[in-house]
């Protein structure tokens, strides 16, 4: 296994009084040590020289990546100059045992290299893994996967006593989560190291994909010792030996992650391969399914929506959720007859502890129209939210009308659809007390009673037919008409909508 300075001088500083110049950030590159042999000039890239200050050359050429393990303090300024790191040894050492020192730290590194390789070649496990690379880091480890779950830790005492993680359950506990995700803003979708601070402590994190997909996120806290630049390294290379284990486990990687990225294209409305399709038949049973839509409600946004997405599938057993165009999606096997109290009972209590708003689609048998239902369910979800602001649970059943209207009306203002007749109406609202509109449009809803629409209004009879006498006229539209009648209504309809 090759190394950085860092994590070479870090070592040799246990044993030895050393001390280094240079730039200790560099990847993992650096060969076995060797004794500079004298008059060599040429230096060559990630090469580790074990050498005495007084033999080396005044002129050298230094290529990148050079470690100078150098004893005595006279070292030639040529190579600070040229970026060479050096780690200086005091002169009274015995170079060969300084030499055997060096061998000792890639001996360690390269012995954890094959125990974990090994772990993966014979039973992938996580937490033998993380077991096997507790001394390297010096300080506890924790692994979670795509769904938020535990998959491996050490440390168990100092995670549960000094950071509270509850291992009772199979998640991470909100609470901690809204404080290490949230509050940090770490989103699964990053690739880089994520250093920060966690209840006092400082934390390295690193979230393992393969591809693009999230498999989990490997936490070094930084308890017993800082965190080190070369951990950062370190753990880039652990967390590519674990998405090698995660993909070895068909129950963390596997049939569930393909079936949610087909489900992605199936409401992205892209082409589906035929290993996709092969995916959809294994899923599609033709039961009754219906779409959320999910987001949270007015401006609270207390956790992630990958932490949710997972929440939602715990919580509703045989669901599939994912994150999509910012908003949570998941689609649910239902019972079809009673699908309304069915998602109502089992949605309600996620969105009343998470703060969220769900629009929810008709029920479908066939997960090729997940993209209609997609349709349905966000168009719930904002119809709902803009007429009934003080709900969480919107069926798209009771906003297709606006539904339709909204869509109708695309893009064009609303008052481009108007009749000459309306424009009469709406302008004489503009000077009037009495709403000439809101009198035809209560009178068209309750099916033209005069009964009906007196009540509606608080009005007499009398005033009433002889209010709708001036709102005729103006309007100069047959009323018996049933043609006229629906196109006023759904114009009335469709600018009350777009205020």
């Amino acid at each position: 296994m090759k190394l950085n300075a860092d994590i070479i001088y870090n070592d040799l500083q246990k044993v030895l009084d050393v001390s280094f110049n240079g730039d200790k950030l560099k990847e993992l590159v650096l060969q076995r040590p060797e004794f500079y042999i004298d008059n060599t000039a040429v230096f060559q890239s990630n090469h580790v020289y074990v050498c005495s200050a007084d033999h080396l050359p005044e002129d050298p050429s230094v290529e990148d990546n050079v470690l100078l393990v150098c004893l005595g303090k006279n070292t030639p300024p040529a190579f600070f100059y040229s970026g060479c790191s050096i780690i200086s040894v005091p002169p009274e050492e015995d170079i060969f045992h300084v030499f055997n020192l060096v061998q000792t730290v890639f001996n360690k590194y390269e012995t954890w290299e094959e125990t974990v390789n090994g772990i993966i070649r014979t039973n992938a496990s996580l937490q033998e893994m993380l077991d096997a690379s507790r001394s390297v880091f010096d300080n506890p480890l924790l692994l979670i996967g795509s769904d938020f779950n535990y998959l491996a830790y050490t440390d168990k005492d100092y995670l549960q006593n000094d950071l509270g993680i509850d291992f009772s359950g199979s998640n991470f506990d909100p609470e901690l989560l809204a404080e290490f995700l949230t509050m940090h803003e770490i989103a699964t979708n990053i690739k880089e190291p994520i250093l920060l601070g966690l209840k006092g402590r400082s934390t390295l994190s690193i979230n393992i994909f393969e591809s693009d997909e999230y498999l989990g996120c490997l936490t070094v806290f930084g308890e017993f010792r800082d965190i080190r630049p070369s951990d950062i390294q370190l753990c880039m290379y652990f967390s590519e030996l674990l998405r090698q284990a995660l993909q070895l486990n068909p129950s963390l990687a596997g049939t569930r992650s393909a079936y949610r990225q087909v489900l992605k294209h199936l409401v992205d409305g892209q082409p589906i391969s035929s290993e996709a399709r092969a995916v959809i038949s294994k899923h599609n049973d033709h039961r009754a399914k219906l779409c959320m839509c999910l987001n949270y409600k007015g401006d609270s946004q207390l956790m992630p929506k990958g932490y949710l997405s997972s929440l939602i599938e715990q919580q509703i057993p045989g669901s599939m959720a994912f994150t999509y165009d910012d908003q949570i999606i998941a689609i649910v096997s239902v019972n079809e007859t009673e699908y309304k109290n069915d998602a109502a009972s089992r949605a309600l209590p996620i969105l009343e502890k998470n703060h969220l708003s769900c629009g929810i689609s008709q029920t479908f048998p066939d997960l090729y129209d997940s993209a209609y239902a997609l349709f349905q369910a966000s168009s719930a979800l904002k119809q709902g939210s803009k007429q009934h602001p003080d709900k969480r649970l919107f069926f798209y059943e009771d906003y297709i009308l606006p539904q339709l209207f909204t869509g109708a009306k695309g893009m064009i203002p609303a008052k481009y659809y108007q009749t000459d007749g309306l424009k009469r109406l709406y302008a004489h609202d503009a000077s009037s007390s009495v709403s000439y509109i809101e009198t035809l449009k209560t009178f068209l809803d309750n099916n033209m009673s005069i009964s009906a629409t007196a009540k509606a209004l608080y009005l007499h009879r009398s005033s009433l037919i002889d209010r709708l006498d001036h709102v005729t006229r103006l309007l100069g539209s047959d009323l018996d008409d049933p043609a006229e009648r629906l196109k006023l209504q759904f114009i009335l309809h469709m600018s009350e909508t777009s205020e």
